[in-house]
């Protein structure tokens, strides 16, 4: 049975912040250390709720104490419980923590002190699922330069032909537009602005494949599946609710959803419990297999 208990959180949002003692951060009350921001980057990269006993074990970190306190407090993170999950503490970054990752990508003074390695390791493996799916050489990520001439497309080497004076019509006479202005004007993206977001990715706009529907598709089947708010429902109970729609789509769509403040999609730690149909029904989600949804207010 899954439980419905709701996640116990371990910090105070309303907590005044402590000023900063060191470098800049001393002018900034919300200013990171490098420690702090180093340990938000490697949380943003990992995309899902990760608990400190995952952390611990795959990147030989954890986000406790002080620095946890910090980044709760900025609202940058969000730290608690789960039910069903004992005492592991799971972290997922806010909207705001999207946001200020890029922030923290910017260059720096060079702090003293030392990093865990595995923050690193954390990133670069954010990195590399990127880069995988967007099929992008490592060359071009990291390249300093824009693309110079010789990336360019070649320019045409026959001039554009002059109009002939005997074709022109005569003053006052109605023209079609070229074809060629016609093309221009039709050539020109709709999405030429594309709206303001949080730093997240970008495919929570997308929905090539219906996610939309899929997703309000997902939410009726859980709220007709959970006992209440916070009530974890298991993904083999969803599938069957959402009319033979494909796993992929279903898939897609779960994993934007995780990245929503009001949406937790996480693994079952009791692997002893799981039956065929719960793997079945898992999403891949990062290194894990995830196989409990939860819905309720951010």
């Amino acid at each position: 049975m899954t439980p419905a208990s709701s996640p116990t959180p371990t910090s105070d949002p309303a907590r005044p912040t402590t000023a900063r003692r060191t470098g800049s951060a001393s002018r900034d009350r919300s200013a990171l250390s490098a420690r702090e921001a180093a340990i938000l980057l490697a949380l943003l990269a990992q995309d899902r709720p990760i608990s400190n006993e995952e952390l611990r074990e795959r990147f030989r970190f954890t986000l406790v104490g002080a620095e946890r306190r910090r980044l709760n407090e900025l609202r940058l993170v969000e730290s608690g419980k789960v039910p069903g999950h004992g005492n592991f503490l799971f972290h997922q970054v806010t909207d705001a923590g999207w946001a200020r990752g890029c922030q923290e990508l910017a260059p720096r003074p060079i702090e003293t002190g030392t990093l865990p390695a595995g923050v690193f390791f954390a990133v670069a493996e954010g990195l590399h699922r990127f880069l995988e799916r967007e099929q992008i050489a490592i060359g071009e990520l990291f390249r300093a330069d824009p693309p110079g001439p010789a990336d360019s497309p070649p320019a045409s080497a026959t001039p554009p032909a002059l109009p002939d004076p005997s074709t022109e019509p005569a003053a006052g006479t109605a023209t079609a537009p070229s074809t060629a202005a016609t093309a221009t004007v039709d050539a020109e993206p709709a999405d030429e602005a594309r709206p303001a977001d949080s730093g997240r990715p970008a495919d929570d706009m997308v929905d090539e494949d219906g996610g939309v529907a899929i997703e309000a598709a997902i939410r009726a089947a859980y709220a007709s599946l959970a006992a209440g708010p916070y009530d974890w429902v298991r993904l083999a109970k969803v599938r069957p609710l959402l009319g033979g729609t494909a796993k992929a789509q279903v898939d897609r769509a779960l994993r934007r959803m995780a990245r929503q403040p009001d949406v937790r999609v996480v693994p079952d730690e009791d692997q002893k419990s799981l039956n065929a149909a719960d793997r079945a029904a898992a999403v891949r989600i990062g290194e894990h297999d995830n196989h409990l949804l939860l819905i309720g207010p951010a």
